[in-house]
């Protein structure tokens, strides 16, 4: 299959076997983007999100950033120069692993099949390092106690956890699954406190909402397989963390929720395509331009910010240089390019709908240029496009 052009995948995703609290999350918010990132795109096992090299570079931080706060959560928040934190640092990998991650990353952005010139990063090893420990200087707050005990790591047998919590005080990345509901998850650590059981997530974001919703989750996952109802559950960012109280009630209201909501989940991933859910997040969805519902949203978007997303009909043929188009207002839309950038166009002709990603916006909005990096959609007849 042409990926330019806007079908269908070719092997839709199934809904998953077993759901996790992120799942869950991801396909409340739009069930379509869920299923079409998952699902196979011609020779693609999965939607070929295209790479951007600053979204990258950002997410070699923030995994190395996630692996430290992890390791320092799971040695209670040591201080910086201490035995423990510089353990810490070594159970994370931390180090080492902004070189590798670099090299690794260009290896794979110039096989990648929507890389361009000008998709390669931009900072070194060290540079990502650098970055990285300036962030976490800035927001790390050690214990002044820290938890009351490392956490030992590596639990293999579920067979009596409340006693093995009783020998070693407090457990981390604990696998669990429901009994009864097709649902798991990986607690962070498991604690004992004054009076109960205590779960703590690590994060390195800014609070949410769905963080709550998520530790009760885990909290219930403990309950249903020891017997023991957690009293408190806990995210622990960087900078400080945030508690609450849990009721056994509250669990009760978690488990039938999941009960219901499940069901519904993959319900709607049966569809296909699923239902789209359009909103303020479709601007920056990976899979906007083959989304038809979400499209009004994404060039609402540009007209506000002056990105230039925009679906256009062409008024003549492209040439060397550019084309004459009309904007789904009516407008006429002058798009011009270098010649280079020709080369990498898709075939299109008079008459064909093209959705542009990444183009500029130029001369108050009645030329767009399309840059090397720019990406250009063929809109097929109608009822070809999801």
């Amino acid at each position: 299959m042409n990926f330019y052009e806007l079908q269908g995948p070719t092997l839709w995703a199934h809904p998953p076997s077993t759901w996790s609290s992120t799942s869950i999350d991801e396909v409340q918010a739009c069930p379509r983007r869920w299923q079409l990132l998952r699902s196979q795109w011609g020779p693609f096992e999965r939607f070929p999100v295209r790479p951007h090299p600053a979204a990258i570079e950002g997410q070699i931080v923030h995994e190395a950033l996630d692996r430290l706060t992890r390791a320092c959560g799971q040695r209670g928040n040591p201080a910086f120069g201490s035995a423990e934190f510089a353990q810490a640092l070594s159970d994370a990998d931390f180090f080492p692993s902004f070189a590798r991650a670099a090299s690794e990353w260009q290896q794979r952005l110039a096989s990648h099949p929507r890389s361009s010139p000008a998709f390669r990063l931009r900072a070194n090893g060290e540079e990502l390092a650098n970055r990285a420990v300036r962030m976490f200087r800035g927001q790390y707050k050690p214990a002044l106690d820290g938890f009351s005990q490392v956490a030992e790591r590596g639990v293999e047998s579920l067979a009596d956890l409340s006693a093995l919590l009783r020998h070693k005080g407090a457990l981390s990345e604990v696998k669990l699954a429901h009994p009864v509901l097709p649902f798991l998850g990986i607690l962070d650590r498991i604690q004992r406190i004054k009076n109960g059981i205590e779960v703590v997530d690590f994060k390195t974001g800014k609070p949410s909402d769905t963080h709550r919703m998520q530790l009760l989750r885990y909290a219930l996952l403990w309950w249903r397989t020891t017997g023991e109802a957690p009293v408190r559950v806990t995210a622990q960012y960087l900078n400080g963390a945030e508690s609450w109280t849990v009721a056994r009630q509250a669990l009760e209201e978690v488990e039938v929720k999941l009960a219901k909501t499940l069901p519904l989940l993959s319900d709607a991933l049966g569809v296909r395509p699923s239902v789209a859910m359009p909103s303020t997040g479709c601007p920056s969805c990976p899979v906007r331009a083959h989304c038809s519902s979400g499209w009004p949203m994404v060039e609402e978007a540009s007209l506000a910010d002056g990105r230039g997303d925009a679906e256009l009909v062409m008024t003549a043929s492209k040439g060397n240089h550019g084309f004459a188009a009309r904007s789904c207002g009516g407008l006429e839309v002058a798009v011009v390019y270098e010649a280079p950038v020709a080369k990498l166009l898709p075939e299109c002709v008079e008459g064909q709908t093209l959705r542009v990603l990444g183009g500029v916006w130029k001369e108050k909005r009645t030329q767009l240029e399309l840059k090397s990096w720019t990406e250009v959609f063929l809109v097929p007849p109608e009822g070809r496009c999801v």
